[in-house]
Protein backbone atom coordinates (compact mmCIF):
# COMPACT_ATOMS: atom_id res chain seq x y z
CA UNK A 1 0.00 0.00 0.00
CA UNK A 2 0.88 3.70 -1.15
CA UNK A 3 0.62 6.82 0.91
CA UNK A 4 -0.40 9.63 -1.43
CA UNK A 5 -0.11 13.43 0.10
CA UNK A 6 -1.63 16.65 -1.59
CA UNK A 7 0.39 19.31 -0.77
CA UNK A 8 0.42 22.90 -1.20
CA UNK A 9 2.71 25.16 0.70
CA UNK A 10 1.30 25.87 3.84
CA UNK A 11 1.98 29.55 6.03
CA UNK A 12 4.03 27.64 8.68
CA UNK A 13 6.91 26.52 6.56
CA UNK A 14 5.24 23.34 5.84
CA UNK A 15 5.88 22.19 9.27
CA UNK A 16 2.35 20.21 9.23
CA UNK A 17 3.46 17.42 6.29
CA UNK A 18 6.88 17.44 8.27
CA UNK A 19 5.39 15.98 11.10
CA UNK A 20 2.83 14.19 9.47
CA UNK A 21 5.09 11.96 7.68
CA UNK A 22 7.03 11.11 11.31
CA UNK A 23 3.49 9.47 12.02
CA UNK A 24 3.52 7.68 9.23
CA UNK A 25 7.01 6.55 9.73
CA UNK A 26 6.50 5.67 13.08
CA UNK A 27 3.08 4.27 12.84
CA UNK A 28 2.32 2.91 9.64
CA UNK A 29 6.01 1.41 8.36
CA UNK A 30 4.69 -0.64 5.83
CA UNK A 31 3.91 1.99 3.47
CA UNK A 32 5.39 0.56 -0.01
CA UNK A 33 6.12 4.06 -0.99
CA UNK A 34 5.03 7.53 -0.24
CA UNK A 35 3.95 10.30 -3.67
CA UNK A 36 3.92 14.14 -2.58
CA UNK A 37 1.40 15.54 -5.12
CA UNK A 38 1.28 19.12 -5.56
CA UNK A 39 3.86 21.19 -3.86
CA UNK A 40 7.80 19.97 -2.80
CA UNK A 41 8.64 20.42 0.77
CA UNK A 42 12.18 21.71 0.95
CA UNK A 43 12.92 19.18 3.16
CA UNK A 44 11.81 16.08 1.25
CA UNK A 45 14.62 13.60 0.87
CA UNK A 46 15.73 12.48 -2.30
CA UNK A 47 15.83 9.02 -2.08
CA UNK A 48 12.56 8.24 -4.89
CA UNK A 49 12.85 4.54 -4.04
CA UNK A 50 10.66 5.68 -0.99
CA UNK A 51 9.24 8.87 -1.54
CA UNK A 52 8.79 10.64 -4.48
CA UNK A 53 7.31 14.36 -5.62
CA UNK A 54 4.77 14.66 -8.29
CA UNK A 55 3.49 18.18 -9.71
CA UNK A 56 0.57 19.35 -11.14
CA UNK A 57 2.11 20.26 -13.76
CA UNK A 58 3.38 16.60 -14.96
CA UNK A 59 -0.34 14.97 -14.98
CA UNK A 60 -2.79 18.35 -15.39
CA UNK A 61 -1.82 19.24 -18.76
CA UNK A 62 -2.20 15.40 -20.05
CA UNK A 63 -5.51 15.98 -18.78
CA UNK A 64 -6.99 19.74 -19.81
CA UNK A 65 -6.75 20.75 -16.30
CA UNK A 66 -5.49 23.75 -15.04
CA UNK A 67 -1.85 23.44 -13.04
CA UNK A 68 -2.13 24.02 -10.04
CA UNK A 69 -5.25 22.71 -9.58
CA UNK A 70 -7.47 23.42 -6.61
CA UNK A 71 -10.29 20.86 -7.17
CA UNK A 72 -10.05 18.20 -5.09
CA UNK A 73 -12.23 15.68 -7.42
CA UNK A 74 -9.72 16.56 -10.47
CA UNK A 75 -6.66 16.13 -7.90
CA UNK A 76 -8.03 12.86 -6.75
CA UNK A 77 -8.44 12.01 -10.55
CA UNK A 78 -5.33 12.89 -11.63
CA UNK A 79 -3.09 11.62 -8.75
CA UNK A 80 -4.75 8.20 -9.65
CA UNK A 81 -3.14 8.12 -12.89
CA UNK A 82 0.43 8.22 -11.33
CA UNK A 83 2.16 5.48 -13.08
CA UNK A 84 4.07 3.80 -10.51
CA UNK A 85 1.26 4.54 -7.71
CA UNK A 86 0.30 0.86 -6.02
CA UNK A 87 -3.19 -0.36 -6.32
CA UNK A 88 -4.23 0.10 -3.06
CA UNK A 89 -3.30 3.82 -1.27
CA UNK A 90 -4.44 6.03 1.61
CA UNK A 91 -4.94 9.68 0.68
CA UNK A 92 -2.83 12.33 2.91
CA UNK A 93 -3.51 16.04 3.70
CA UNK A 94 -0.87 17.51 5.28
CA UNK A 95 -2.46 18.21 8.15
CA UNK A 96 -3.56 14.16 8.93
CA UNK A 97 -1.33 12.68 12.02
CA UNK A 98 -1.34 8.88 12.67
CA UNK A 99 -1.39 8.74 17.01
CA UNK A 100 -0.80 4.50 16.85
CA UNK A 101 -0.12 1.86 14.69
CA UNK A 102 -2.68 1.45 11.88
CA UNK A 103 -2.96 -2.19 11.01
CA UNK A 104 -3.34 -3.00 7.35
CA UNK A 105 -7.30 -3.92 8.02
CA UNK A 106 -8.32 -0.93 9.73
CA UNK A 107 -6.51 1.48 7.16
CA UNK A 108 -8.38 -0.28 4.20
CA UNK A 109 -11.70 0.91 6.41
CA UNK A 110 -13.49 3.13 4.21
CA UNK A 111 -14.88 6.41 7.51
CA UNK A 112 -17.65 8.26 7.33
CA UNK A 113 -18.78 11.06 9.23
CA UNK A 114 -22.52 11.22 8.72
CA UNK A 115 -25.72 9.83 6.72
CA UNK A 116 -26.50 12.92 4.99
CA UNK A 117 -29.67 12.06 4.62
CA UNK A 118 -30.54 12.78 8.56
CA UNK A 119 -29.07 15.83 8.88
CA UNK A 120 -31.92 18.52 9.63
CA UNK A 121 -29.62 21.88 9.31
CA UNK A 122 -27.53 22.29 6.28
CA UNK A 123 -26.33 25.54 7.69
CA UNK A 124 -24.12 27.79 5.27
CA UNK A 125 -20.57 28.59 3.69
CA UNK A 126 -18.20 27.86 0.24
CA UNK A 127 -18.13 24.50 1.76
CA UNK A 128 -21.10 23.57 2.75
CA UNK A 129 -23.03 24.70 -0.49
CA UNK A 130 -20.56 21.99 -2.12
CA UNK A 131 -21.56 19.26 0.08
CA UNK A 132 -25.12 19.47 -0.46
CA UNK A 133 -24.65 20.22 -4.14
CA UNK A 134 -22.83 16.39 -4.11
CA UNK A 135 -25.50 15.67 -1.94
CA UNK A 136 -28.63 16.49 -4.74
CA UNK A 137 -26.38 15.00 -7.13
CA UNK A 138 -25.86 11.75 -5.28
CA UNK A 139 -29.24 11.89 -4.60
CA UNK A 140 -30.45 12.39 -8.15
CA UNK A 141 -28.41 9.38 -9.71
CA UNK A 142 -29.41 7.00 -6.75
CA UNK A 143 -26.30 6.70 -4.57
CA UNK A 144 -26.24 6.30 -0.89
CA UNK A 145 -25.19 9.50 0.23
CA UNK A 146 -22.51 9.45 3.43
CA UNK A 147 -20.58 12.43 4.18
CA UNK A 148 -16.63 10.86 3.56
CA UNK A 149 -15.39 14.51 4.38
CA UNK A 150 -13.41 13.24 7.53
CA UNK A 151 -10.27 14.79 7.42
CA UNK A 152 -8.50 11.81 8.59
CA UNK A 153 -6.24 9.22 5.91
CA UNK A 154 -8.40 7.42 3.65
CA UNK A 155 -8.25 4.52 2.01
CA UNK A 156 -8.96 4.41 -2.12
CA UNK A 157 -7.84 1.97 -5.15
CA UNK A 158 -6.66 3.50 -7.85
CA UNK A 159 -9.91 2.51 -10.12
CA UNK A 160 -12.23 3.92 -7.53
CA UNK A 161 -11.87 7.62 -8.79
CA UNK A 162 -11.52 7.29 -12.40
CA UNK A 163 -14.65 5.28 -12.66
CA UNK A 164 -16.07 8.06 -10.49
CA UNK A 165 -15.06 11.21 -12.20
CA UNK A 166 -16.16 8.61 -15.85
CA UNK A 167 -19.67 9.04 -14.13
CA UNK A 168 -19.74 12.57 -13.05
CA UNK A 169 -17.45 14.60 -14.94
CA UNK A 170 -20.08 17.15 -16.08
CA UNK A 171 -20.33 18.00 -12.70
CA UNK A 172 -16.74 18.78 -11.73
CA UNK A 173 -15.24 22.20 -12.44
CA UNK A 174 -11.73 23.48 -12.25
CA UNK A 175 -13.01 25.69 -9.20
CA UNK A 176 -12.40 24.06 -5.81
CA UNK A 177 -15.71 24.54 -4.21
CA UNK A 178 -18.33 24.89 -7.52
CA UNK A 179 -18.32 20.98 -8.42
CA UNK A 180 -18.80 17.80 -6.41
CA UNK A 181 -16.64 17.53 -3.07
CA UNK A 182 -14.12 14.50 -4.91
CA UNK A 183 -14.45 12.47 -1.12
CA UNK A 184 -17.76 11.99 -0.65
CA UNK A 185 -18.43 11.32 -4.73
CA UNK A 186 -16.01 9.53 -5.03
CA UNK A 187 -16.44 7.35 -2.31
CA UNK A 188 -19.72 6.90 -2.67
CA UNK A 189 -19.91 5.84 -6.02
CA UNK A 190 -17.04 3.36 -5.04
CA UNK A 191 -19.32 2.44 -1.86
CA UNK A 192 -22.17 1.34 -4.25
CA UNK A 193 -20.36 -0.21 -7.42
CA UNK A 194 -18.48 -2.46 -4.81
CA UNK A 195 -21.06 -3.24 -2.29
CA UNK A 196 -18.83 -1.94 0.48
CA UNK A 197 -19.48 -1.15 4.09
CA UNK A 198 -18.50 2.26 5.47
CA UNK A 199 -17.76 2.56 9.30
CA UNK A 200 -18.59 5.69 10.99
CA UNK A 201 -15.60 7.18 12.68
CA UNK A 202 -17.66 9.36 15.50
CA UNK A 203 -18.92 5.35 16.22
CA UNK A 204 -15.10 4.23 16.77
CA UNK A 205 -14.20 7.46 18.27
CA UNK A 206 -10.88 7.37 16.18
CA UNK A 207 -10.78 11.09 15.34
CA UNK A 208 -9.27 14.05 17.72
CA UNK A 209 -9.45 17.47 15.93
CA UNK A 210 -9.64 21.07 16.40
CA UNK A 211 -10.82 23.96 13.88
CA UNK A 212 -10.94 27.19 13.83
CA UNK A 213 -8.91 28.26 17.23
CA UNK A 214 -6.21 27.57 18.87
CA UNK A 215 -6.80 24.57 21.46
CA UNK A 216 -4.04 24.37 24.88
CA UNK A 217 -1.81 21.83 25.17
CA UNK A 218 -3.94 19.96 28.01
CA UNK A 219 -7.05 20.18 25.94
CA UNK A 220 -4.94 18.71 22.83
CA UNK A 221 -3.64 15.62 25.21
CA UNK A 222 -6.82 15.03 26.41
CA UNK A 223 -8.55 15.25 23.33
CA UNK A 224 -5.79 12.82 21.56
CA UNK A 225 -5.88 10.36 24.17
CA UNK A 226 -6.48 6.74 22.87
CA UNK A 227 -7.60 8.24 18.89
CA UNK A 228 -6.18 6.94 15.88
CA UNK A 229 -6.44 10.25 13.70
CA UNK A 230 -5.54 14.21 14.74
CA UNK A 231 -6.56 17.09 12.39
CA UNK A 232 -6.44 20.15 12.27
CA UNK A 233 -7.12 23.25 10.25
CA UNK A 234 -5.16 26.77 10.15
CA UNK A 235 -7.07 28.60 12.06
CA UNK A 236 -6.41 26.36 14.99
CA UNK A 237 -2.40 25.97 14.60
CA UNK A 238 -0.30 27.57 17.41
CA UNK A 239 2.30 26.91 19.46
CA UNK A 240 0.67 23.99 22.16
CA UNK A 241 -0.36 21.64 18.18
CA UNK A 242 3.32 22.25 17.67
CA UNK A 243 4.48 21.10 20.90
CA UNK A 244 2.55 18.28 21.07
CA UNK A 245 3.58 17.45 17.69
CA UNK A 246 7.06 18.33 18.06
CA UNK A 247 6.86 15.63 21.56
CA UNK A 248 5.12 13.04 20.25
CA UNK A 249 7.16 12.75 16.94
CA UNK A 250 10.75 14.50 17.96
CA UNK A 251 13.04 12.37 15.39
CA UNK A 252 13.74 12.65 11.80
CA UNK A 253 12.44 10.26 9.78
CA UNK A 254 13.28 8.41 6.24
CA UNK A 255 10.94 10.87 4.40
CA UNK A 256 13.31 13.70 5.31
CA UNK A 257 16.66 14.56 4.12
CA UNK A 258 19.51 13.90 6.03
CA UNK A 259 22.80 15.16 6.25
CA UNK A 260 24.43 13.69 3.28
CA UNK A 261 21.42 14.23 1.35
CA UNK A 262 21.18 18.23 2.08
CA UNK A 263 25.19 18.56 1.27
CA UNK A 264 25.25 16.78 -1.90
CA UNK A 265 21.72 19.02 -2.60
CA UNK A 266 23.92 22.43 -2.26
CA UNK A 267 26.96 20.82 -4.31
Amino acid sequence: MDVVYFLKHSPFDDFEIRYSLRSVAKHLPSVRKVWVFGDRPAFLSLDTWIVEHIPHETIAPVLGFPAPMTNFFQMLFASSLIPELHDEYLWFCDDFFLLKELPLESARTLRYLDNLDNTKNRGSGLWVDSLWRTYELLKRFNYPRLNFETHVPTYYRRKWPFEAYREFKDYVTDDRWFGMLGPTAILNHATARNELQPVSINDECSRAGFWGSCPNYDAIVEACDGKAFFNFDDGAFGEDVQRFLEERFPDPCRYEQSTMESLRKLK
